[in-house]
């Protein structure tokens, strides 16, 4: 009988630590605005937490003789009341095939076109692009001949934004070259696919000699498609990323770093003492105490996890910061990022890899010059003259080379190669391509064809 009893008390602790850390968990990723919602939400599914200085709504009272029925009424009783869903009071926001078709369907009066424009914009990609497949759905959906659907297609597309509607990107380019009264024109011309094929190997000569134009007017022509719009529903897709939210400062004061976690925000949160009354008193209705010490331990976890995420996200934010000290105090430059892993920063904090995972994996710190993600102080590592350095910092390297490297004869990954090593960064040609590719930056040879480009009259 003992031994039960004991390990009851064993899977009652289990069980507690397991609820406190799966809550600890969940904290931790939110940001301040996130866990603001989280910490409102508490409140209402636990009315044992309160926002510290709130009015109560009713007085409360507890006498000896209550049963806890009024307890009872008070937060069940308006279960029942007719209110507004939840989504009433969301604001509406349209998305961008609605905004579409609000900017495309009044320039289609007649019915039978408008039906046709309509069932278009059902299909058309998040591009904007209609391709065979979703052409012919279009023509199965209004039961119209090919021959007018595509008649209706042509009408849309050179509706202001042009483009909605194209087969692809070239089309999309010409329809907007058309509305601009540029057919026939040396842009128009450098979208035949003969063309496209030349300028993506950068056989700039091949390409003026074809056309019979100079390199200059080449270049102007190039530059003319590029101030285009290639993806034409792009424009009614809301920005995504301008904004982050950010709960973590990253402060320079007289040459010190000083990390602040944003908590201003969040509502100041206690256990409602009319909770801990009821658990004091000896004549509370039995049924009332259970509830109280039910709804007071749940609380207390959720305090618990709250004070536990801040103190692990400082430590966790601190320590960042100061193993990648070098970065910020020499400008800001990725060459001077030391390797980092989430092991090394959960030996260093005292907690497990996939906590630290979790608070660096949604996070932005602001600082001085601009905002990271904290994703981006975790680069991996390279061997090199001074120990490890950061694959970021080989990288960086690689960028200001190939930037500075004479524009009548860039060098080769085989050099860039050669000149690392001279530098103490020892590692292959073909990291170096790789590394090269990683940031956009073309072979040598196009390089070559690019600057002559640049140079030509």
């Amino acid at each position: 009988m003992k031994q039960k009893q004991n390990i009851e008390l064993q899977q009652k602790t289990t069980l507690k630590l397991f609820n406190e850390v799966r809550l600890y968990l969940d904290l931790l990723p939110l940001t301040y605005l996130e866990l603001s919602e989280k910490i409102e939400e508490a409140i209402e599914q636990n009315p044992a937490l309160e926002i510290v200085n709130e009015e109560p709504d009713n007085e409360l009272s507890l006498s000896s003789s209550s049963d806890g029925a009024e307890f009872f009424e008070h937060y069940y009783e308006n279960d029942e009341e007719e209110n507004d869903p939840p989504e009433a009071l969301i604001p509406y926001i349209p998305n961008a095939r609605e905004k579409i078709r609000k900017n495309y369907l009044p320039h289609f009066t007649e019915e039978r076109e408008r039906k046709v424009a309509e069932a278009i914009i059902d299909y058309i990609d998040s591009k904007g692009f209609l391709d065979e497949r979703s052409f012919s759905m279009v023509v199965e959906e209004t039961k119209e001949t090919s021959e007018f659907v595509e008649k209706v297609r042509q009408k849309l597309m050179l509706i202001s934004p042009c483009g909605i509607g194209s087969s692809g990107v070239v089309e999309a380019l010409r329809v907007q070259l058309k509305a601009n009264g540029k057919e026939e024109s040396l842009p128009w011309k450098l979208l035949e696919p003969e063309m496209i094929e030349l300028l993506k190997k950068r056989d700039y000569d091949v390409v003026a000699s074809k056309l019979g134009c100079s390199l200059s007017d080449l270049k102007n022509a190039i530059e003319e498609i590029q101030k285009l719009n290639p993806f034409p529903a792009s424009i009614f897709n809301d920005k995504i990323a301008e904004h982050v939210d950010v709960d973590i400062i990253l402060e320079e004061k007289d040459g010190e770093l000083k990390v602040k976690i944003i908590e201003k925000e969040l509502p100041p949160v206690r256990i409602n003492p009319f909770y801990l009354k009821i658990l004091e008193d000896p004549d509370a209705d039995s049924d009332l105490v259970k509830f109280a010490r039910e709804k007071v331990r749940s609380a207390q976890w959720f305090l618990n996890a709250l004070i536990k995420r801040r103190v692990i996200l400082r430590k966790t934010v601190e320590y960042i910061v100061n193993r990648q000290r070098e970065f910020f105090e020499k400008g800001y430059n990725p060459q001077f990022l030391k390797p980092l892993n989430l092991k090394e920063v959960a030996s260093a904090v005292g907690v497990h890899e996939s906590t630290i995972s979790r608070i660096v994996s949604t996070r932005f710190i602001a600082t001085p010059r601009g905002t990271y993600r904290l994703k981006f102080f975790f680069p991996s590592s390279a061997g090199g003259y001074r120990g490890n350095i950061s694959n970021a910092s080989i990288k960086e390297m690689v960028r200001k080379i190939i930037e500075t490297e004479p524009r009548e004869d860039p060098y080769s990954d085989e050099e860039i190669t050669s000149i690392l090593a001279r530098r103490g960064v020892y590692i292959s040609r073909r990291t170096v391509a790789k590394y090269r590719d990683e940031l956009g930056i073309e072979s040598v040879n196009k390089r070559k064809k690019k600057y002559r480009l640049e140079v030509s009259e």
